[in-house]
């Protein structure tokens, strides 16, 4: 009985949002279902077949390369057309073409020739799939309908890295690539079961989408490059957690011991569980500050972070509980980042340039991986350890905090 009502209360709360907001929220929970494994799992994976954190730093860089070309090709594409429909269509294929090459992959050739074509992927996908929430989710304000979208994401990636780890540690090594073939799949279906649906609602809200209040929008403008530089550096330290991180745990530190890839993955996913549980509540109580306020918590969130992961690499047996209070850090920066910087770009662009503004956006998370993987990866080859690394990362948040954002407002 308590189960029903339970059901009844999910089901009114979930209908309450508009049916192409619900659909987008859909199409990304199955892209961060198929991608969660393959974001936070492809560096184990290939490190367990023998590659080197150099070589497996270089292939998200390539991947980053890659998906500059097509965030902008797609962001351009999006100005002059407007539609969402070909562009996620076109990412879904490209990233099953990728995770088969991953699949087959024995080498760094196959290896980077697979986040080759990842990078496409993600550089086609991220600039539609955030553009269409904004014209999909009228009247609700477009924070929440971020928020709710990245919280379908954050289900999504924590169910890809659980169960991808747990198919990948008792059946098969590379599990994680086949359930991103299986999720593309189901977007595709989406897409074209929904195809008319989804043109009419973008041509109708585009249409009555009005530009950003024009009060205080010089503002706005003038410190653009100061809310780029911030989500630039954010986005690197998301990639350091996505990335270097799991390789930093299974290395070891200066005096940390080394952890197995089982408790590895068990870490990490409980720090997408946390993320998972705070992105909603965290993302409503965002919306109702001003409109800056998600980049400062996020900032201030990683400073303490990185420098936490900084001083356990110097401990042993309380090393982790420095690293787990780290990662309740980095979810409440990751859930106050992520709808608050979209939302930003959004409004500060203009109607016939927001396309291209979400891809450059996009293309913020993907210069956070071309720095910070490859420069990483090298550190931890040459050095073994990353603490250096998420010192340099604690200070530059904390500089962007307590300088930068001063001269805003």
């Amino acid at each position: 009985m308590i189960n029903k009502i339970n059901f009844q209360i999910s089901k009114k709360w979930w209908i309450q949002f508009p049916y192409t907001l619900r659909l987008i929220t859909k199409i990304r929970f199955y892209s961060a279902f198929g991608a969660g494994g393959v974001i936070y799992l492809t560096s184990l994976i290939f490190n367990n077949i023998g590659l080197s954190a150099t070589d497996i730093g270089l292939g998200f860089s390539i991947s980053a390369i890659i998906g500059t070309l097509t965030r902008f090709f797609t962001g351009n594409y999006l100005n002059k057309t407007g539609r969402i429909q070909f562009p996620l269509i076109t990412s879904s294929i490209l990233s099953i073409i990728a995770s088969l090459f991953l699949i087959f992959s024995r080498d760094t050739f196959f290896y980077i020739i697979g986040q080759s074509f990842v990078g496409a992927a993600a550089g086609i996908y991220w600039p539609a799939a955030e553009f269409g929430v904004p014209y999909f989710c009228h009247p609700i304000d477009t924070r929440k309908a971020y928020a709710l979208v990245r919280s379908s994401e954050a289900l999504g990636i924590f169910l890809g890295v659980f169960v991808g780890g747990f198919l990948t540690n008792y059946f098969y090594s590379k599990s994680i690539f086949i359930n991103d073939i299986f999720c593309m799949l189901i977007i595709t279906y989406l897409i074209l079961r929904n195809n008319s649906s989804i043109k009419i609602n973008l041509e109708n809200f585009q249409s009555n989408l009005l530009d950003p209040i024009k009060k205080g929008q010089l503002n706005w403008n003038r410190n653009s490059g100061i809310i780029i530089l911030s989500i630039l550096l954010i986005t690197t330290s998301l990639a350091l957690i996505q990335v270097t991180l799991p390789l930093d745990l299974v290395k070891g530190g200066v005096y940390r011991n080394s952890l197995g890839k089982e408790i590895t993955s068990l870490i990490i996913s409980i720090q997408l569980i946390l993320l998972l549980f705070l992105q909603w509540p965290v993302g409503a109580w965002i919306s109702r500050k001003g409109r800056l306020f998600g980049l400062k918590f996020s900032l201030i969130n990683f400073s303490f972070a990185s420098f936490l992961l900084f001083i356990s690499s110097y401990l042993n047996n309380l090393a982790y509980y420095l690293i787990s209070f780290s990662l309740i850090l980095v979810s409440l920066g990751t859930a106050s980042f992520l709808p608050t910087s979209t939302d930003v770009v959004f409004r500060i662009a203009p109607s016939n340039k927001k396309g291209f503004a979400l891809a450059l956006l996009s293309q913020c998370f993907a210069m956070g991986y071309f720095v910070g993987p490859f420069i990483s990866g090298f550190i931890l080859d040459n050095f073994g350890y990353a603490s250096i690394i998420w010192l340099s990362i604690s200070c530059c948040c904390f500089v962007i905090f307590a300088i930068l954002f001063k001269r805003l407002f």
